[in-house]
């Protein structure tokens, strides 16, 4: 028994089909028939069953394989620590994220992993929003996902890495433009716009609202898109948060809101326990929790520098 036979089996198992298999091994069907026959008589036991032109894996197989699939994932994540350790780690990070922090956090949180990592790890980001992330995780689509706060899902394990303040936005025609800061009070005769419902922070602002006895218009699923409703009514006030989209707009007045929690808004990693992760990928969540997650019972954070 050797390595390639254990490598041909889960491939084989995993396809249920000789001429699929022997294809993405770049091998002849031969090849990989005489492996799983050796492989089989070695052990005594079946481990395939005949259906057709498919194979299934018998309830041999079927153990057999979990205990080799495990073990050659944990070879695989060996060979690349030990690689990691003379920066030579490699692999993909698919990562999901929200677009708030697609422009900062993240470019500076990669750039920083690959200069102390090494270069050799390519990062995939798929921008979406929280709902369809945190789809994509669960289904082990994705390896990482950068969101809000989703409860009730119990593989998932959610690490806070960001703050976010919600504030008022107004355009720099707009009489509360001077103000500082504002009270809730202070804009219960306005018109304010803010995020879709559908999105989990429009669900949490509708609700901030509603406990102060205020409502919104809730047509809008980014800043920016606030922000040009903003240039184009006058009279509308955006509750929104203060992300780097929202700040290029010159014309626009940020105005703090006092009364809202400093932890209202909180940006979190979020991953499957029960998926298998490559080394690449283990590293990433490591190096993200170690150095660029955030604290909010003290609001600090622990930042790699």
């Amino acid at each position: 028994m050797n390595l390639s036979q254990l490598h041909y089996f889960c491939k084989l198992a995993e396809l249920q089909h000789y001429t699929k298999a022997a294809q993405e091994l770049y091998i002849t069907q031969p090849t990989l028939s005489g492996a799983i026959n050796t492989l089989e008589s070695e052990l005594g036991i079946e481990l395939f069953q005949k259906q057709g032109r498919n194979v299934y894996l018998t309830k041999y197989g079927k153990e057999f394989y979990e205990y080799v699939a495990a073990s050659l994932q944990t070879l695989e994540k060996g060979i690349q620590s030990a690689r990691e350790h003379v920066g030579i780690m490699g692999g993909t990070v698919d990562i999901g994220c929200i677009h708030t922090i697609q422009g900062d956090y993240l470019p500076q949180v990669t750039r920083a992993f690959l200069a102390t990592k090494g270069s050799n790890v390519t990062f995939h980001v798929h921008q979406a929003q929280t709902n369809t992330i945190v789809s994509a995780i669960q289904k082990e689509q994705w390896d990482v996902g950068f969101c809000s706060l989703v409860e009730g899902i119990p593989e998932l394990f959610f690490v806070p890495i960001l703050q976010q303040q919600l504030v008022a936005a107004v355009s720099r025609n707009h009489p509360l433009a001077g103000e500082k800061s504002l009270l809730f009070s202070q804009l219960k005769d306005q018109h304010l716009i803010s995020y879709h419902s559908e999105q989990p922070i429009g669900a949490s602002v509708q609700k901030l609202l509603s406990d102060h006895a205020l409502t919104a218009e809730c047509l809008y699923s980014s800043e920016e898109a606030m922000c040009g409703q903003l240039l184009v009514d006058n009279s509308a006030v955006a509750i929104l948060l203060k992300t780097q989209g929202a700040s290029v707009f010159s014309n626009i007045s940020f105005i703090e809101l006092p009364e809202v929690p400093a932890d209202f808004r909180i940006v979190h990693m979020v991953f499957n326990r029960k998926m298998y992760k490559e080394r690449a990928v283990e590293s990433f969540i490591d190096f993200v929790t170690a150095f660029w997650s955030y604290s909010p019972q003290s609001l600090t954070w622990r930042q790699y520098d």
